[in-house]
């Protein structure tokens, strides 16, 4: 398997479609890869798509842009299945960005004729922001450098997390009521007609089979009365997916979300003023990125940096960036794959963790605050001792990642912690106590710490 397939495969897998044949599959006992079900998905979704063609009924499709102007909606395709099958079999990431945006140019023309090359260029900014270095700048900025060389910031701990900034702009809906899906009687008919002489599904569960799929199509595709401008709907992740990681994407969970692309003055910001400090650049998108983040989290989905990259037409490196600056300024965890059902080489969130406990914080207090279960932040404080102790006895790293069966990458990164936060042996030694391990004196009078 290429790595195009095993970081971008899974998007093009997370569809409406799936989702509906994922709850045929549970709710009605039909085989998760049944001919059946792919039918009687196929031809509910072709009915509704035909009647609500003939009403003017305007839905917003996962991975579609809503953008509210004077001139009426405007929508913008983004991520289209077709340019995931092209990044999956491995076109490059630049040439399948230069397509979307020039298919979004093309929308924005067509809004707007009498718009000026300006005008669309800003535009575009606001779609893409890429960073310009400023004149002058000689020095590149410490955050290009590794994950382990990365500056914590000085208003670490101190600084006001995301937690509910903007969640108000999410859909109401999604929390507090069914969605009530429209449709003709005529066209229930049809549905109940095709399941009954075609498919052979009893009589008895007709109804609740359509008015599931339905529902689910209404979640996953909301009309665009329903959403605000700089909304986009996705299939997400389920938080859930624990469970079933090992199994096809297409077997597991999905969760209908909506986020919020652009809050506030974000947008009017990226037209009129492009950022120049990579610091500031980071900053700005570290906020639109933990947003979007939580506002998936809150409605049962994990959006993960792929999936990010996409909505923001961003660097994968630039994603990364910015979701690790956003938590070292904040001393938080955001809710991703890697963080809640630690997938990936996601090292930070074990640092900040072991951070916030030698701050003070109790196990209770940093899963709250990180989104993790309390025993697995109790795992990773275990491991944080024991590599003190193996320390305070002298152990070399090398020989501590043998014992611990960790990798010397976290061994290192939790030594870093101790030189930084515990300067000597009697501090260690207090710190083990406070956790309840008992190092006899005797044992580390000799040792340097």
């Amino acid at each position: 398997m290429s790595w195009q397939e095993e970081v971008f495969g899974p998007m093009a897998e997370r569809t409406l479609e799936n989702a509906q044949l994922y709850h045929l599959a549970h709710a009605y006992d039909l085989g998760r890869d049944s001919r059946l079900a792919k039918a009687i998905v196929e031809r509910v979704n072709l009915e509704l798509d035909r009647e609500e063609n003939r009403r003017g009924v305007l839905r917003i499709r996962p991975g579609e842009l809503y953008l509210r102007t004077r001139r009426g909606p405007l929508i913008l395709p983004l991520r289209l299945p077709e340019d995931v099958r092209r990044v999956v079999a491995g076109e490059r990431w630049e040439s399948v960005r230069r397509d979307i945006l020039e298919r979004c140019e093309a929308r924005f023309r067509t809004a707007y004729p009498e718009a000026s090359d300006k005008m669309v260029r800003a535009f575009l900014q606001s779609l893409w922001n890429w960073h310009r270095a400023s004149q002058g700048q000689i020095q590149p900025s410490p955050w290009h450098a590794s994950r382990a060389r990365r500056p914590w910031g000085t208003t670490a701990g101190l600084g006001e997390p995301i937690a509910e900034l903007d969640a108000a702009r999410r859909v109401s809906r999604l929390d507090h009521a069914e969605p009530r899906p429209a449709h003709r009687p005529e066209t229930f008919e049809r549905l109940s007609q095709f399941l009954r002489e075609e498919a052979g599904v009893p009589p008895a569960v007709h109804e609740a089979m359509l008015l599931d799929l339905m529902a689910l199509r209404a979640r996953f595709a909301p009309r665009a009365s329903m959403l605000r401008t700089g909304q986009m709907p996705l299939c997400a992740m389920h938080v859930d997916s624990a469970r079933s990681l090992w199994q096809e994407t297409r077997y597991q969970p999905l969760a209908p979300t909506v986020v919020s692309v652009f809050a506030g003055s974000e947008r009017h910001q990226l037209r009129t003023r492009p950022l120049f400090a990579y610091e500031d650049y980071l900053a700005f998108h570290g906020t639109r990125l933990a947003r979007m983040m939580m506002e998936a989290y809150r409605q049962d989905g994990l959006l993960s940096f792929a999936e990010l990259q996409w909505i923001t037409l961003l660097s994968t490196g630039t994603v990364s960036r910015a979701v690790d600056y956003y938590q070292r300024m904040h001393n938080v965890i955001l809710p991703c794959p890697g963080s809640v059902l630690d997938m990936g080489r996601m090292l930070t969130h074990k640092d900040i963790i072991v951070r916030l406990h030698l701050q003070g914080l109790s196990v209770l207090e940093i899963a709250r605050q990180t989104f993790h279960n309390p025993r697995s932040v109790d795992a990773y404080l275990k491991v944080f001792d024991s590599v003190l102790i193996l320390h305070i006895y002298g152990l070399p790293p090398e020989l501590m990642a043998g014992i611990l069966g960790h990798g010397i990458s976290l061994i290192n990164e939790y030594l870093g912690l101790i030189a930084e936060s515990l300067k000597d042996v009697e501090q260690m030694r207090d710190y083990l106590r406070r956790r309840g391990v008992a190092i006899p004196l005797a044992l580390t009078s000799g040792s340097s710490g």
